[in-house]
């Protein structure tokens, strides 16, 4: 008699919705995504909207693309080190000039200050 394993069912709509984010926020639309991953618009359209499991190629693709940590739908129980938004930051930081990126150390430093004096 063969043993059943038992499995979890991963719900991919978060992750889906990440991708969407992403995407929107990259000016991009399916049409266009799925120009450069070598997918159609539907298929774009199914992993955002009702969280279609890719295949692990077009994942890794997609979340690469758009600097999207994963750890973070994986492992929710777990403090994430760099969160999607963290990451996506970094790598428009490394776009700035050292003149615009005083503007970014400006306005965090505006902020810290903010929240101290809350304090």
């Amino acid at each position: 008699m063969r043993k059943t394993k038992e499995t979890h069912t991963f719900d991919f709509r978060p992750l889906g919705l990440a991708i969407r984010e992403a995407r929107e926020r990259a000016g991009l639309s399916r049409n266009d995504l799925g120009d450069k991953v070598f997918y159609g618009e539907r298929h774009i359209a199914d992993i955002e909207n009702t969280g279609s499991h890719p295949s692990f190629q077009l994942f890794h693709d997609l979340v690469t693309m758009f600097n999207i940590s994963v750890d973070e739908y994986f492992y929710p129980a777990k403090k994430v080190t760099k969160s999607t938004a963290r990451r996506q930051i970094e790598t428009s930081l490394d776009l700035l000039s050292d003149n615009e990126l005083k503007i970014i150390q400006g306005t965090i430093d505006g902020i810290l200050n903010s929240r101290e004096s809350k304090k």
